[in-house]
């Protein structure tokens, strides 16, 4: 199950250091799925990327939801208050 690229944007080089074992087990796999060491590098990053975007969207929609329910709680408070103050 080889993944095809069939994107033909231009190309970037960069360098990075990495340890030696995580370059052996990447041309390792990279082997199995027949893809080169680059397009693995490749998917890698992608992934890695896609998973930074997925946990920002994350704490986006647990903060909106805090802040939600905060202003339920003050909404409740002020209903409740009212409520007490219209029953004397």
């Amino acid at each position: 199950m080889a993944i095809q690229f069939e994107n033909k944007e231009s190309k970037s080089k960069f360098t990075a250091s990495v340890r030696k074992k995580l370059v052996d087990l990447l041309d390792e796999k990279a082997a199995k799925l027949k893809l080169n060491r680059s397009d693995a590098v490749e998917s890698a990053i992608e992934l890695w990327l896609q998973r930074i975007a997925e946990e920002e969207e994350e704490n986006y929609y647990a903060a909106a939801a805090a802040e939600m329910n905060e202003e339920a709680k003050a909404w409740n408070a002020t209903t409740t208050a009212s409520a007490l103050r219209n029953l004397k």
